[in-house]
């Protein structure tokens, strides 16, 4: 279901892109807009089926309205609505539909308007190729051209009679002079060329501006023609419509198409459109002998299937010099304007969804009576049927279709001059007759005549004869000259059609190598299909072999929760993060960052959550964020520390304008114990280092809320991160509160001193990437509280007690136990650090972990 579209056909294909659709985004630009406007549907008339087909380079942007014509194998699109707001168009692209390429032409920004609803034919004038481009409808205009009018609408847009020239060959717009009695602002009208090889074309019809600012239709009909950068314009007087006595009635948004046939002149069909009062025209209009400007018009009479639209495309495909067929695509079924309150009403149409509607065709004979008449009509239904392929078969049996391109049709001195011609050829008979007669009439009186006077007879009659052949003497001559102007002519067009014929044995070989192309790349598919097969039973067997693994380990460890591992080799974002070994990965992750609107990406299956910052990049970009939880691997953290989180790689395909927020959950209860939150840091350390294991080192900043289980802190730039807890050892010290505190302010010195060492050997951070600053309107405490209730149930059965050694198993049980039975005073908990005896710093110690992570990874060592 389409409408305001075009179908134009190019050998046996039409060819329909884009338009009004149903799922068509109502945005400037989206990812779901560039795949529908990157495929084009193709109709192969020979089977009746229609086929999609992926084109490749950038495709407009202006696909509702927009005007099309074609040149050989190019489709050339111009302007058009965008689908949204007021937003036009005013580019010039250009469809190869043999490479399925778009090509951008130049841009006309600085010379026209961006509208829709223009027209667009291709013309042929001064030894060039030509595009000619005529009003509609769209922004105000930028640029005003003095010959040119502008009308400024109630609705804020603005209709022009502008016009432009846009030379294939050189790519270069030209803005004409006009002469002649001009159309005024018009948009919605149909245009077509009326000459196979000229430079006429002609406009029907379409929404002119009444009253200053109003819209109405309109049934005037023009003619142009275009000469050294001149436009001359013509109006047509109106004829009558046989038997009727009517002149056509005025409309917009209708169809047409041009008939030629080689005993007649060009020929408008005309289909469809809505009338001054927004209501259907269903009728179908013949303009006959439009060259001559003496034309006449008539109805022929078709179905209400297919009259009763508005908003469709309508195309003439040649099937014979006595047969057309018209097919006409898709349009609107309805109009109305809805109420939207405030007094306020917006037009409303309705797409036709009868699938037998979408596409029909119309065959036109041109009949004994000198007159096109309906044959058959036929629906979708019809199409698929054996006789329409039949009927078809024989069609093409006597039809060249690559000749098309070569018809030319005599001009009107070529005309003159055959039939001079043709008369000299019969006055030469005459004479030929007249000087056997003459030469006879001489024998005769020859023997009539006797005496003196006979010299005298003679003498005249020889003089007359040497008059009259002097004469034929000379119109042999002019007869010869014109034959060799003749022979020229031939000459020259046997040397086009002899151009033709090797552009379209280029044509052959280039399709013959596609096909060779399209063979080879199908038997890449089929071989890639049956490694992608071989692939997955790999992994298959791999995931087997790992949960496995998994589950002795768990056993030996007599873990009570975890959650096997799982591996993802298919998201080629996570290029940058390959570089990590021996590790052991608990999931990874693939987000996307669009826009400049704040967003919150949840990742709290495997404790994590990434915030970003309003204009963190521009309202047309995206970013990708590739994020890796890992749970095992060889990491050094620094002394006196242990591993309260699992640690996260992170990398972005593009560096943001602001810091990432990163949330991290760990396992520490701060409920009631706020001071502990001190004794918790943020640990970073390079993906990619020259020898293993990974250093780990302390980064500064970041923030720890007693009523939540996550720790955040602000990064630009990333690399492994995690958190960790400090340890304090059992000392005794004399000096009590003293010694603490130089104790204290020696780790504070250290972790100043590692962090800088972090920053000079980390190749894949910057001295920004370091800095960190507390985020906004204190998120992570407002976002903790949703998960800190899951930790809080998971604390009733590990106790929340501190990270200790491996060591004995039931030792461990009966220490949680006993610290589940223990209450300390209330000064010790919101003033000790954590509590743990003294282990290895290594990450294959046993820690302990809240329920938001101990339910999704399983640790290593655990």
């Amino acid at each position: 279901m389409r409408a305001e579209h075009k179908a134009p056909v190019i050998g046996e294909s039409l060819y329909l892109w884009a338009g009004a659709q149903v799922d068509l985004p109502k945005v400037h630009d989206s990812l779901q807009k560039r795949e529908l406007t990157s495929r084009i549907d193709v109709y192969q008339l020979s089977t009746a089926d229609w086929s999609s087909h992926l084109t490749r380079g950038t495709p407009p942007l202006g696909v509702i309205g927009y005007s099309c014509t074609t040149s050989h194998s190019n489709i050339y699109y111009f302007g058009g609505w965008c689908g949204h707001d007021d937003c036009y168009h005013n580019t010039l692209n250009v469809l190869n539909t043999i490479k399925m390429q778009w090509t951008s032409c130049s841009n006309a920004e600085q010379s026209l308007m961006k509208k829709f609803r223009a027209g667009m034919i291709s013309l042929e004038f001064d030894g060039a190729e030509y595009l000619v481009i005529i009003g509609g409808v769209g922004s105000t205009p930028t640029v005003y051209h003095p010959q040119f009018q502008y009308d400024q609408l109630k609705s804020g847009r603005a209709r022009t009679n502008e016009q432009l020239l846009y030379n294939v060959s050189t790519g270069q717009f030209t803005v004409p002079s006009v002469s002649g009695q001009c159309c005024p602002p018009t948009d919605g009208f149909i245009i077509e060329k009326i000459t196979t090889t000229g430079n006429r074309g002609v406009i029907f019809g379409g929404a002119v501006t009444v009253n200053g600012d109003e819209s109405t239709a309109t049934n005037s009909v023009y003619i142009f023609s275009v000469t050294h950068s001149i436009i001359n314009w013509e109006i047509l007087k109106p004829g009558a419509i046989p038997n009727e006595g009517l002149w056509p009635m005025e409309r917009d948004t209708h169809a047409s198409a041009i008939i030629n046939g080689d005993s007649t002149s060009p020929t408008l069909v005309v289909i469809g459109g809505m009338d001054k009062k927004n209501e259907l025209i269903n009728e179908c209009l013949l303009f006959d002998s439009i060259t001559t400007g003496q034309y006449s018009c008539r109805k022929i009479p078709l179905p209400e299937s297919v009259t009763s639209r508005y908003a469709h495309s309508l195309t003439a495909v040649t099937m014979s010099p006595h047969c057309v067929c018209l097919v006409i695509v898709g349009g609107f079924e309805e109009f109305e304007l809805e109420d939207v309150g405030g007094g306020k009403k917006v037009p409303m149409n309705t797409f036709i969804i009868d699938t037998n509607r979408l596409i029909m065709i119309i065959e036109l004979v041109y009949s004994e009576a000198g007159e096109w008449i309906v044959q058959s009509v036929l629906d979708a239904n019809d199409l698929t049927s054996k006789n329409y392929q039949e009927k078809y078969q024989s069609y093409s049996k006597t039809r060249t279709w690559w000749m098309d391109q070569l018809i030319e049709y005599p001009t009107e001195r070529e005309m003159k001059l055959q039939r001079y011609i043709q008369s000299l050829h019969e006055d030469l008979q005459v004479a030929h007759e007249s000087k056997v007669s003459l030469q006879e009439a001489l024998v005769e009186a020859n023997k009539q005549v006797k005496g003196d006077d006979s010299n005298d007879i003679m003498s005249s009659v020889l003089e007359e004869m040497t008059l009259e052949q002097e004469k034929l003497i000379e119109e042999k001559q002019i007869i010869t000259e014109d034959n060799e102007k003749l022979k020229l002519k031939i000459a020259d067009m046997e040397e086009k059609e002899e151009q033709y014929l090797k552009e379209k044995q280029i044509i052959i070989d280039d399709n013959q190598n596609l096909k060779t192309d399209i063979s080879e790349k199908d038997k890449v598919i089929a071989k890639l299909t049956s490694n992608e097969k071989q692939i997955i039973t790999d992994l298959k067997e791999k995931d087997l072999h790992i949960a496995k693994l998994v589950k002795e380990r768990q056993e030996r460890s007599k873990v009570t929760s975890s959650i096997g591992l799982q591996f993802n080799y298919l998201i080629p974002s996570m290029d940058k993060l390959d570089c990590l070994s021996d590790v052991q990965v608990a999931e990874r992750k693939l987000f996307l960052i669009q826009g400049d609107k704040p967003q919150l990406m949840n990742w709290e299956k495997y404790g994590l959550r990434i915030g970003v910052q309003k204009e963190s990049l521009l309202s047309s970009e995206t970013v990708e964020a590739a994020v890796v939880a890992l749970v095992g691997g060889e990491f050094q953290f620094p002394p006196n520390t242990v591993l309260v989180s699992a640690v996260y790689a992170v990398s972005l395909s593009k560096p943001l304008l602001k810091r990432l927020i990163l949330e991290i959950q760990h396992c520490i209860d701060l409920t009631g114990r706020p001071a502990l939150s001190r004794h918790l840091k943020f640990a970073i350390a390079p993906v990619s280092t020259p020898s293993l294991p990974y250093q780990f080192s302390l980064v500064k900043g970041g923030e720890f809320k007693a009523d939540s289980w996550y720790g955040s802190i602000q990064r630009k730039e990333f690399c492994l991160v995690s958190i960790v807890g400090e340890k304090r050892l059992p000392k005794s010290s004399a000096n009590g509160d003293e010694s603490e505190e130089e104790e204290e302010e020696q780790e504070e010195q250290a972790e100043e001193k590692t962090e800088e060492e972090v920053e000079d050997g980390n190749s894949d951070s910057s001295s920004d990437s370091d800095k960190t600053k507390d985020p906004p309107g204190g998120r992570s405490g407002e976002q903790g509280e949703s998960t800190s209730n899951e930790g809080v149930e998971e604390e009733e059965e590990i106790g929340g007690q501190p990270l200790h050694e491996e060591g004995n198993e039931e030792q461990d049980n009966e220490r949680v136990e006993e610290s589940k039975d223990h209450e300390e005073p209330q000064h010790e908990e919101e003033t000790a650090p954590i509590p743990c005896t003294e282990i290895s710093s290594d990450f294959t110690s046993k820690v302990v972990v809240s329920t938001g992570i101990v339910e999704n990874m399983a640790y290593a060592g655990l």
